[in-house]
């Protein structure tokens, strides 16, 4: 009854989505731009994903930390929204969703969480990455990253907004496939690197 309700849910959630025309999410600037492109091309393999015990265990760990921090820090959660940006002559929409937003001392905070099988190499560069874009998203100075691992739980403050003209080639990157993979070891994780011609081994 309960495994059955939480895949049917998590399939639900995954098939509402629909992205626009230029349109990037921020996790599209961190990943590798193929994946983005096999995800519309290859819809079986992608929604497959969908029913990965990892993948719901941190959704879980996800919900559970944000009603905490939503109930102890009176914190906004799944907090929207989106920018514009003119790259190569055309509009594009830049969104984001923060895990959590809360007001410390009249300063504005973006929390981000994570859940990983270890808690080795933390910070991860991706997600630092991803946090600043959020930074720079919702015009804030500061944001905590907060990791729940097996061995540790953990957080590191970022302060850094990435700056847009880094973000306007991030964009470029994205929209060119250019660097693909974005990191080498995307591909040990990518249901599409059984198809992918610029697979990393």
């Amino acid at each position: 009854m309960i495994t059955e309700l939480l895949l049917k849910k998590k399939l639900e959630e995954y098939l509402s989505h629909s992205k626009e025309t230029n349109t990037l999410y921020v996790t599209d600037l961190i990943r590798c731009p193929k994946k983005i492109k096999y995800e519309e091309e290859y819809k079986e393999l992608a929604i497959s994903q969908v029913y990965e015990p990892s993948t719901l265990l941190g959704d879980l760990v996800h919900a559970g930390l944000e009603s905490f921090i939503k109930t102890n820090l009176n914190a906004e959660v799944e907090v929207e929204n989106e920018k514009e940006l003119q790259v190569s002559g055309k509009a594009y929409k830049i969104k984001g969703r923060a895990d959590a937003i809360v007001n410390i001392n009249d300063q504005k905070v973006v929390i981000e969480i994570k859940s990983a099988r270890s808690d080795r190499g933390l910070p991860r560069l991706h997600h630092k990455m991803q946090l600043q874009i959020y930074l720079w998203l919702f015009e804030a100075k500061k944001g905590i990253l907060t990791y729940i691992t097996p061995d540790r739980i953990t957080e590191y403050e970022v302060n850094d907004p990435l700056d847009e003209s880094t973000i306007i080639r991030l964009i470029e990157d994205t929209i060119t496939m250019r660097g693909v993979p974005r990191f080498d070891w995307e591909c040990r994780y990518c249901i599409f690197s059984i198809i992918c011609p610029s697979k990393k081994a």
